[in-house]
């Protein structure tokens, strides 16, 4: 069976798209997309809010740090490894669309995902004394908020 460029196309496309569904919040945002670069948008607006939160999440950690000058330098050391840790993260996993128009889009998809991920970890590190059985001092990274 031969089958010609344009299904082939049709159909990488198509697979190209379906991760999309599982990590954007705004489908309507995607849905009404007429281009290419409405849809980085899309993304760009969906990266948007998850950043944010990780940064006020960042910020309060950082606070509830004052006067514990070893375990904020371990912290910012940590958030800078993990910045790079996801660009490189994301780098690899688009690989196969650097340099095409939908690379930055899946880029930020990627990146939406493992922030997403990342603000899970900082509110374990937030709510470490209220789970059960964490001893503050030996557990805990992040001290309660008082």
């Amino acid at each position: 069976m031969k089958f010609s460029g344009t299904f082939f196309t049709v159909i990488l496309g198509a697979a190209a798209m379906i991760p999309m569904t599982d990590v954007h919040a705004d489908d309507a945002c995607y849905n009404k997309a007429q281009s290419q670069s409405a849809m980085t948008e899309c993304s760009v607006n969906d990266l948007k809010p998850v950043d944010d939160e990780l940064n006020k999440l960042y910020k309060e950690m950082e606070t509830r740090l004052k006067g514990d000058d070893d375990t904020k330098k371990a912290l910012i050391d940590a958030q800078k490894k993990w910045v790079a840790f996801r660009d490189a993260e994301c780098t690899l996993s688009t690989i196969r669309t650097a340099g095409g128009s939908i690379n930055p889009m899946n880029f930020n998809i990627c990146a939406t995902d493992l922030t997403s991920k990342r603000i899970d970890d900082f509110k374990s590190y937030l709510n470490c004394s209220k789970e059960a059985g964490a001893d503050q001092d030996d557990d805990c990274a992040i001290p309660a908020a008082n």
